[in-house]
């Protein structure tokens, strides 16, 4: 028999077990907000004072974290209070059929979905150990293949936290000193299991991307960058060092993501003829953020152009950077041919490769694309805050390729491992071994 509805009057403030009918379960009070704000805010507080301020403020903040996060496992976080008078109860719910309308997935009003299965807290650690395991490797390779040795890019990552690294000559910076690489150790051990974590939570709740848009925001900034930097080195190595190459991966990423939406707008037509309609569209809009940067620097809007042209006119070899600032008429013209050209081609071959790539995993697009690239602007932002000699220091295009291949890694890591059930909300057992650990 089914039984009947409560009826009016009765209690509503708990669904935990006989004899609780009269508490309600409510959010216990806890410090960790507070302890969080103040680390965060002695850490901060230490880049203009004293460094030392700086490492409490940090440990301070993991501690508020740490609570905070253990507030969140599942039968943590809620106390039973007390009986509650009636006149402070809520209203009681009233079943009327048919007055609720159907939500249906994907209309307005859909919540989202929480995740059913989600990976143990130790998925995310063991993603951002081997992640951060193999992330040195493209940027070692980086500092022998130039000459600079292996602990240059070792130095460099010290200087992070280190404003005096920046005062430091080359030939410094290329020396073994046992203070920088336990600092360097610190930053990028730490930073690893943050990232790893973060990748462990967010991954079973980021939506899939769409192919188009997956591979269009990965492949051609990768093919787009890697071309234009070796046709640099082969016609005019000199070019290399006038060009930001951080700005210049965001300019191939805004063409790589125009050039998927306009194939995605563009269905009715066959793709190779989207993806030159689209590689057209990326292009004129990719030169945004080349000119933004040209102009913030104070070199004009002209800057970006000349660059261009001189990948293919041999008469630009040797001028002057006070000439690459102004407008020559002889220079626009082959730039505007070289960046047409370039776009349509690379939008055509993508229109052609698209169906034939493989359909990529939602997590694999996340943690391989958009998390490096968030990681690669907190940390240029947090060296030009701390250090901004470092920027104009660190390639940045290896910078990348290593942010890229810690993404694809810890996300691989995280994906392969197993899934835990979200045990059912309310009072029940405290499962929390099998939550953090992924046991059975």
């Amino acid at each position: 028999m089914t039984p009947p509805l409560d009826q009016p009057g009765e209690s509503h403030g708990s669904h935990g077990p006989p004899g609780a009918a009269d508490h309600s379960r409510m959010p216990s009070p806890t410090a960790a907000p507070i302890v969080l704000s103040t680390g965060l805010t002695l850490a901060a507080a230490g880049l203009a004072t004293n460094y030392s301020l700086s490492v409490v403020g940090v440990v301070v903040a993991a501690i508020g974290i740490a609570m905070w996060l253990a507030e969140l496992l599942p039968g943590r976080g809620h106390v039973a209070m007390g009986a509650v008078e009636p006149v402070f109860q809520p209203t009681p719910i009233v079943a009327r059929p048919g007055t609720v309308e159907t939500l249906v997935a994907g209309r307005p009003g859909y919540r989202m979905r929480m995740p059913e299965q989600v990976h143990p807290l130790s998925a995310g650690i063991k993603g951002g150990i081997v992640g951060g395991l193999v992330m040195p490797v493209p940027a070692l390779g980086y500092g022998v293949l130039s000459g600079h040795g292996l602990w240059y890019p070792v130095n460099l990552l010290a200087g992070m936290v280190l404003p005096g690294v920046g005062t430091m000559s080359a030939e410094q910076l290329q020396q073994f000193q046992m203070s920088l690489v336990l600092i360097a150790v610190v930053i990028h051990v730490t930073m690893s299991l943050m990232l790893g974590l973060i990748y462990g939570v967010l991954l079973p709740t980021l939506p899939d991307i769409p192919q188009p848009l997956a591979w269009g925001g990965l492949l051609m900034p990768l093919l787009w960058t890697a071309a234009s930097y070796n046709l640099m080195g082969a016609v005019n190595p000199a070019l290399r060092e006038g060009v930001d190459w951080l700005w210049f991966i965001v300019s191939q990423f805004v063409f790589g993501v125009v050039l998927a939406a306009c194939i995605m707008r563009l269905r009715q037509l066959p793709l190779p003829l989207a993806g030159l309609l689209g590689g057209l569209v990326g292009g004129a809009l990719m030169a945004v953020p080349a000119i933004a940067w040209s102009v913030a620097n104070g070199h004009g809007i002209w800057y970006p152009v000349n660059l261009l042209a001189a990948m293919a006119l041999e008469s630009m070899h040797g001028r002057m950077p006070e000439e690459l600032t102004q407008f020559h008429a002889e220079w626009f013209v082959p730039a505007v041919a070289i960046h047409a050209v370039m776009s349509g081609i690379f939008g055509l071959a993508y229109g052609m490769l698209l169906p034939l790539l493989p359909r990529m995993p939602g997590p694999l697009a996340w943690g391989g694309l958009v998390m490096p690239l968030l990681w690669t602007g907190m940390s240029f932002g947090l060296m030009g805050v701390v250090n901004p000699v470092l920027q104009h220091l660190v390639d940045w295009p290896w910078f990348i390729v290593s942010q890229f291949i810690f993404g694809l890694v810890a996300a691989i890591v995280v994906v392969r491992s197993e899934l835990v059930h979200i045990p059912p909300a309310g009072a029940g057992p405290d499962d929390l071994s099998t939550f953090v650990e992924g046991g059975s």
